[in-house]
């Protein structure tokens, strides 16, 4: 990988939204208490997160375990891989803001005495935007392959093009897809509904 570039902008505040890298809070501590059963049934298909998740080709529901023994009591949001394990709040309050920016499969859920577990979905988010405003940012502008790429390290600062965001509330990063963005209705709307595990940070501030 080479790095071809680097931004070093003081940050400014923009004046339109806020937004925030969002994903499961693995600043909580403690292993989750859940394992997926059919592992080697659905692995092969969930080797991508983004942008076009193969769950319509699922040769069956996943199925996970969840078990005291292995770890804490799952919250509503955690992680599977490069996807998200959702409750069925967390998956209503995503579908209210942004439906069109996420996709979701159904999951089945045991317990250790054999009964159903609370329902769960997995979930990863769909769209992808080329958004950043690289000026006005602070980040290291790569290359892999010939291809280009955010390298995103400590102390980056990331402002987002209001015109290329439009009316979306969540998106992944173009050039660099394993991070999720969303901005302050999405935030607002999980703590409204006291949803537990999710990890809100503000991109100016990462």
């Amino acid at each position: 990988m080479v790095e071809t570039s680097m931004r070093a902008k003081g940050i400014r505040r923009p004046k339109g939204r806020k937004f925030y890298e969002i994903d499961a809070n693995y600043r909580l501590g403690g292993r989750p208490g859940f394992t997926l059963e059919n592992e080697d049934t659905v692995k092969r298909y969930l080797r991508n997160a983004a942008p076009k998740p193969r769950y319509s080709e699922f040769p069956g529901k996943p199925s996970f375990l969840f078990d005291k023994k292995l770890g804490r009591a799952p919250r509503d949001m955690e992680v599977y891989g490069e996807h998200w394990l959702v409750s069925d709040r967390l998956k209503a309050v995503f579908e209210a803001v942004d439906r069109d920016a996420l996709a979701f499969t159904p999951c089945e859920v045991r317990l250790p005495n054999g009964a159903e577990g609370p329902p769960r979905w997995l979930c990863t988010v769909v769209r992808v935007l080329d958004a950043l405003d690289e000026e006005a940012s602070r980040i290291t502008i790569g290359e892999d392959q010939g291809q280009k790429c955010y390298l995103l390290k400590a102390g980056m600062s990331l402002v987002f093009r209001e015109e290329a965001v439009g009316a979306a509330h969540m998106f992944r990063m173009a050039y660099f897809e394993p991070v999720v963005i969303c901005d302050q209705l999405v935030k607002d709307a999980c703590q409204q509904a006291e949803l537990k595990g999710i990890l809100f940070q503000d991109v100016l501030k990462l």
